[in-house]
């Protein structure tokens, strides 16, 4: 039978190795759009990079309406499933700061500032999900 993780069972889901998060937006006409991020855990909120001109960045520009999903595959499985809304800023020092950490979590020590450098360079923005309601399941099937 499942169990619902407690807080501190969802952050150290959210925070363990280098999951990714499938981010699912909405394109003008309704349709959604999923795709996989690198992310790190602030308090409860989920943050990002991403292209501006990216389609999930002008979907959320238009419409700040987002699912964040992360799960585990191997058994007993587990997921958290983050209904919110993002918001975006264009803020270099908070993006050079938050692509840094998103660098170290998954390209390590070494490529956190190569990682931080690139988001600036090219032009990416943050995207902070704020939860206004969160699923979290542990033990799906065991």
């Amino acid at each position: 039978m499942p169990e619902t993780m407690s807080n501190e069972q969802r952050r150290a889901f959210l925070t363990a190795g280098a999951r990714t998060v499938t981010l699912a937006t909405l394109r003008a006409d309704g349709r959604p759009h999923a795709v996989p991020v690198w992310f790190v855990l602030d308090g409860d909120d989920i943050v990002i990079t991403i292209g501006e001109t990216t389609v999930k960045g002008r979907n959320i520009a238009r419409d700040p309406r987002v699912t964040a999903v992360v799960d585990d595959e191997a058994p007993p499985y587990a997921f958290v499933s983050i209904d919110g809304t993002a918001e975006l800023s264009t803020d270099r020092a908070e993006l050079r700061r938050w692509a840094g950490e998103i660098g170290r979590r998954y390209l390590g020590e070494e490529g956190a500032e190569g990682f931080a450098e690139y988001a600036v360079s090219t032009g990416m923005v943050v995207a902070r999900i704020r939860p206004t309601r969160i699923v979290a399941q542990d033990k799906i099937a065991g």
